[in-house]
């Protein structure tokens, strides 16, 4: 039997829209720094710190904050942008929920910029994973996740929406693997950077690190404070299945990673996409999780996106992605 988490924090007010609907202003090139070719500023260890933190970031869409419960009493902080829902039904826009990954939220930087491009065709609801961001809870690492992924596809669904696609990061991949295995209903699944085993003792040496981190008493009260992670104590945690392990083979699957990712190596990607209706997408140069989420990777997983909504998988996706990467880029992200 699993030991009980600790308690929540004190649940946030229901979350209002953002102000003026459009997040935190930008913050200017002489601020940031030198910009990188697609125009967003590099990421030096202060940047990195400011974006988990939660202090720069933010959506240039039109956006909401709602708040959804899970099925162990979680709140959750979840950022609605509602894209071709605005004019017309629901049920006739594809929905997708978005994951980030460890010591992220739905506002941080690389995550915001995702969820712009992509609701240009689809209403999208990014999450504040439990422990993150503005939700509730203690992070379990992609363990109870589940129901948070679970509770954000109840809310899609409840609004209307008949097409449910799920990104998961990182962390976040770990949880949507872990919630469709134990049954959360979804029409296609996209696993970016994500494990796919989960053993004792980390394989790569900055997994290693984060590894030494969450078992420390004091580097998880400075994550808490410094970062405003919460990451549940390891008496607390249980031993998930492997996710190459649970992965429904039925289910329509696009696993993107990193041939330079430095966490997991590239054969957990492989394993991942060994079921039948797994498409595998290697990238050069990806790094791992949000390093990889350049406005124009983005716009290429926005096509992939429209491919399973239109036939039902991600067959092909390989030449739609790459019809995107060469055709003129998309305004605005």
């Amino acid at each position: 039997m699993t030991p009980r988490l600790p308690p929540s924090p004190a649940a946030t007010p229901p979350d209002t829209p953002d102000r003026a609907d459009h997040g935190r202003p930008a913050v200017s090139a002489a601020r940031a720094g030198r910009l990188h070719a697609d125009g967003h500023p590099r990421r030096g260890p202060v940047r990195r710190f400011l974006e988990a933190r939660g202090t720069v970031g933010g959506h240039s869409s039109p956006h909401t904050r709602r708040r959804v419960r899970t099925a162990d009493d979680v709140w959750l902080s979840v950022v609605w942008l509602a894209g071709p829902a605005h004019s017309r039904p629901a049920d006739e826009v594809p929905a997708v929920v978005l994951l980030h990954g460890f010591a992220a939220s739905a506002g941080k930087p690389a995550y915001a910029r995702l969820a712009d491009i992509l609701q240009r065709d689809a209403s999208v609801l990014a999450v504040d994973l439990r422990g993150h961001g503005r939700s509730g809870g203690w992070s379990t690492l992609g363990d109870r996740e589940r129901h948070d992924v679970a509770a954000a596809v109840d809310a899609l669904r409840g609004d209307g929406h008949r097409h449910v696609t799920v990104v998961g990061v990182s962390m976040g991949a770990t949880a949507a693997v872990h919630a469709v295995a134990t049954g959360t209903a979804v029409d296609a699944l996209v696993l970016v950077s994500g494990p796919g085993y989960l053993p004792a003792e980390p394989r790569t040496a900055p997994l290693q690190e984060l590894h030494r981190h969450w078992h420390s008493p004091v580097s998880r009260a400075v994550m808490r404070w410094g970062l405003r992670v919460r990451v549940s104590p390891p008496a607390t945690w249980s031993r998930p299945r492997h996710p190459a392990d649970i992965l429904p083979a039925h289910l329509p699957t696009l696993v993107v990673h990193g041939l330079d990712d430095a966490y997991f190596p590239v054969d957990d990607a492989r394993a991942l996409a060994a079921g039948p209706r797994a498409v595998l997408w290697l990238e050069v140069g990806f790094g791992h999780a949000e390093d990889g989420l350049t406005a124009g990777w983005c716009e290429r997983l926005r096509h992939a996106l429209d491919v399973a909504v239109r036939t039902g998988g991600f067959e092909g996706v390989e030449r739609a992605a790459a019809a995107a990467a060469d055709a003129p880029a998309h305004g605005g992200g």
